[in-house]
Parts: structure tokens; C-alpha cells; sequence
């Protein structure tokens, strides 16, 4: 499933290519993805210039000059690719296309059809059933140590379940999570009140170093993820324990065997020498 690096990687692929231009056309191929297909998407955004392109948590929006804003999630295996008009590139998996004044098509591709796209009001985007519910982003400057002691507090589930649950962290992933434990040297495992003002510090850290090392990687191909230039992502060449149940530590000095367990029913990868 595609997480935070892997979205801000579409973003930053399609920002320097539709911002500032004018959408169209909309054009859709199926009624449903995760939910059904307005039928006044075309008539919402046709005509429209795109005024900026951003992200929260794993949604892509793209604001319009009308007040209106595109919001698209790739759910598990959703890509998006651009192509020049007169190429054509029609799958049985592309679900909508979206033409640009500059001859360019943004085509949306899912096998899967986990994801939606949805236009809304974009001034009161984040007050939406979509984002009301959400948690703070881990790359901003409000997600600190002293902010994750406070979601701890009193809470007896794993660390591990907590900064990847969406109502707490935002975008923080399977992968994510246990890379960025391994480099703070906690427990995937660890019961979250218990952990001291310094752990959250390291973990804050280390989720901010992981998230952002993944976006200038290109985010990583494990499954069904590519970026918009169809290249894959590198940073699943990079991990230190993900995947790599019953390999060496990476950590010259240590000589321990990588674990996997369970958490929340998702696979965890962890040294337990490294992590205490």
C-alpha cells in the first residue's frame, strides 16, 4: 500500500507538470472505486486552473481556482501516471483520466480499486468525514517527543500499533514503523506509557529521518508502487529490518538474527538486541 513517502513522491511528480494549468476534461471508465464516482466531478472541475497540489496524510488534493479541491487516494495498488495527450495508454485498470491545457493526461490505474477519488469544497476540505478523524502529520514541526508522550499517556497498547494508527500519526506505515523503531532502538513491542520522554524524542527522530530518507529514494517498491515516471522507488534497497526475518543485523556490532512477529495483525521486523 502506498504511505506518506510513496504519496508526496506522486505529488512531487505531478506538481511540476499540471500546477498552474487548466483541467479540460474528466473522463471516468468505471462508477465505483472504494465508493461511487460522483457524476458531477466533470462539471465541478472542467474549465478549472489548478492553483496548488498538496498533501495530508495519504490523500493527494489539488486545489482549484473555484473553490473546489481534487482529493484522490490510492488506496492499495492505485497509481498515477502522466502521459503526453497523444499517447495512449488505456488498461483494463484505468479508472479515470483528467486532461490538462497542456496536452497532459493524469490517468489514474487500480487493479485493485481500493481507491477514490472525490471533489470538495476546499474550505472546508479538513472539517470533512475524509479528514476530521485524522492525526498530526509526522514531518511537521508540531509532531515532537513531548507530542508523543502525550498520545502515550495512559495507553497499554504496543508503541509500534500507536504511530501507525491513523487517529494519532498520519501516513506512518508497516514498513515505516518498524524501520523507524529500529533506528531509535525501541521495541516494537514496548507498552506505550512506559516509555520515557527520551524514547519519544529518539522515536520522533528516527520517523522523520525514515519518512524523509524514503521521499529522496523515490519511496519503495515492494508491491504494486511506482512513481509517476513509472521508475521504481529505491528506498526498499535501503532497509535495515524490514523483510529480513532470520538475516544478520545490519549493525556492525551486532551479530543477533532479525525477528519477525505480529503486531496488529502486521507482519514486524525488529532486532531484539538492538531493541530494547
Amino acid at each position: 500500500m502506498p504511505e506518506l513517502p510513496e504519496v508526496q513522491t506522486v505529488i512531487e511528480g505531478i506538481k511540476p507538470k499540471i500546477l498552474n494549468k487548466r483541467i479540460i476534461d474528466f473522463k471516468k471508465y468505471i462508477s465505483k472505486l472504494r465508493y461511487p464516482i460522483s457524476q458531477t466531478i466533470r462539471k465541478k472541475i472542467k474549465g478549472r486552473l489548478v492553483t496548488a497540489i498538496h498533501r495530508r496524510a495519504k490523500y493527494i488534493i489539488i486545489d482549484l481556482e473555484n473553490n473546489q479541491s481534487i482529493v484522490i487516494h490510492l488506496g492499495m495498488s492505485g497509481r498515477i501516471i502522466l502521459l503526453e495527450s497523444r499517447a495512449s495508454q488505456l488498461s483494463k485498470h484505468t479508472h479515470f483520466i483528467i486532461k490538462f491545457s497542456n496536452k497532459i493526461k493524469l490517468i489514474y490505474i487500480d487493479p485493485r480499486r481500493f481507491g477514490l477519488i472525490k471533489v470538495l469544497p476546499s474550505s472546508s476540505l479538513f472539517k470533512s468525514k475524509i479528514f476530521s478523524h485524522l492525526g498530526i502529520e509526522p514531518l511537521g514541526k508540531e509532531f515532537n517527543g513531548r507530542h508523543l508522550k502525550k498520545i502515550c499517556e495512559n495507553k497499554k497498547s504496543s508503541i509500534k500499533s500507536i504511530i501507525m494508527n491513523q487517529k494519532y500519526v498520519v501516513g506512518v506505515g508497516n514498513i515505516y514503523a518498524s524501520e523507524s523503531l529500529f533506528l531509535a532502538k525501541v521495541n516494537p513491542l514496548k507498552i506505550s506509557c512506559l516509555l520515557s520522554i527520551q524514547e519519544c524524542n529518539f522515536i520522533v527522530e528516527s520517523v522523520k529521518k525514515v519518512l524523509n530518507k524514503s521521499i529522496k529514494q523515490g519511496g519503495s517498491s515492494i508491491n504494486d508502487y511506482a512513481m509517476v515516471s513509472g521508475k521504481l522507488g529505491n528506498y526498499q534497497n535501503k532497509l535495515e529490518v524490514y523483510g529480513r526475518e532470520g538475516l544478520i543485523c545490519r549493525k556492525r556490532t551486532c551479530q543477533s538474527e532479525i525477528l519477525r512477529i505480529v503486531i496488529a495483525q502486521r507482519s514486524t521486523f525488529y532486532c531484539p538486541v538492538c531493541q530494547k
